[in-house]
């Protein structure tokens, strides 16, 4: 089953093997990332960055949109991780319905990207992804700290738009 799902740009670190797993069951790691799947280098470097009883599984959209109905259906326990909305946005358009909340972890700030909450920035792009999401009737919560903030949506649009008017 999928227990938890989070957009996070730094994909699979130390917060995703050490604090939630605390609160999230978790045997697999499936990443869904078009650039990540392709590069061996990374998917070499995710892959060791968690204990060898976790499989990472990293899986480009296709793929990743394929293995999503199998995880769900499986008796152990997967996290799957996004690096940007963007791809939280192309699953919904291809069908797939998210079966919990979408928790938006770290999201890097750019000059693009302003910060509109601790450690979150998002393009123009990335926000029309979530907004996206959430209209599509996705549970949307921000959690950029892996402390269980759950900042709801409604709160981080006021800051996005607080941000952007200005």
């Amino acid at each position: 089953m999928i227990t938890h799902y989070r957009v996070d740009m730094r994909v699979v670190h130390g917060q995703t093997t050490t604090i939630l797993k605390k609160s999230f069951p978790l045997n697999r790691i499936i990443v869904i990332d078009d650039e990540i799947a392709k590069d061996k280098y990374m998917v070499s470097l995710y892959s060791s960055t968690v204990s060898s009883d976790i499989k990472v599984h990293i899986l480009d959209l296709q793929k990743g949109f394929d293995n999503l109905k199998k995880a769900e259906d499986s008796q152990l326990n997967y996290f799957v991780i996004f690096k940007t909305p963007i791809t939280v946005k192309r699953l919904l358009e291809k069908g797939y319905v998210f079966k919990g909340p979408i928790t938006i972890g770290q999201q890097f700030i750019r000059d693009n990207a302003p910060k509109y909450l601790n450690s979150v920035g998002s393009t123009e792009e990335e926000w029309a992804a979530i907004q996206y999401a959430h209209d599509a009737g996705a549970e949307i919560i921000f959690d950029p700290s892996c402390k269980f903030e759950n900042i709801s949506f409604d709160e981080a649009k006021k800051k996005y738009e607080s941000v952007h008017q200005g």
